[in-house]
């Protein structure tokens, strides 16, 4: 073995003999379940379209809470904007059909799916897009993601004083 794994070995040991906490890169932890959606493809402003979103159990779980909520562009006209299901068990799908009423070119449809384990309350959340921007709005949207800066002050400059250089002397 090499003198420097032998030092790195001795080291790490060293570190946790004395009560160091070795400590991996933490994720935050989010809801285990995965969501799966189809989104008909030309909806037009105007259009009223339904989508199915499905939400898979990734483990079992004691309940499972689901919402969903317009976040721009589109208005819910479904009644069935929440939905409660108990005992999910793992692969077990649910299902919730949304109905949606697009009212501007490109709108979205925030999901949250909260679920409750034996490890407790976690969540997850996604945006559905509906509509297809045009490259009018394309570029708009690129613009609005540059920052405006405000006009700064006018700089006065006035003469100053010639400052000798250091080791010289004038």
């Amino acid at each position: 073995m090499s003198r420097n794994k032998l030092f790195g070995i001795v080291i790490v040991s060293l570190a946790l003999s004395i009560g160091a906490s070795v400590s991996l890169a933490v994720a935050k932890p989010t809801a285990p379940i995965s969501i799966e959606y189809s989104v008909p493809k030309n909806v037009q402003t105007g259009d009223t379209v339904s989508t199915t979103i499905g939400f898979v159990a990734q483990t079992d779980l004691e309940q499972l809470e689901v919402s969903v909520a317009p976040y721009e562009g589109l208005a819910v006209v479904s009644k069935n904007e929440k939905a409660i299901f108990q005992n999910n068990k793992k692969g077990e799908k649910k299902e919730i059909e949304v109905t949606i009423r697009l009212t501007a070119e490109v709108g979205y449809l925030s999901v949250f799916a909260t679920t409750i384990t034996s490890r407790g309350p976690s969540t997850k959340t996604i945006a559905i897009r509906y509509g297809t921007p045009s490259d009018q709005t394309k570029q708009k949207l690129k613009s609005e993601k540059l920052q405006k800066t405000q006009e700064g002050e006018k700089l006065i400059l006035l003469p100053g004083e010639r400052r000798p250089k250091k080791g010289r002397q004038e």
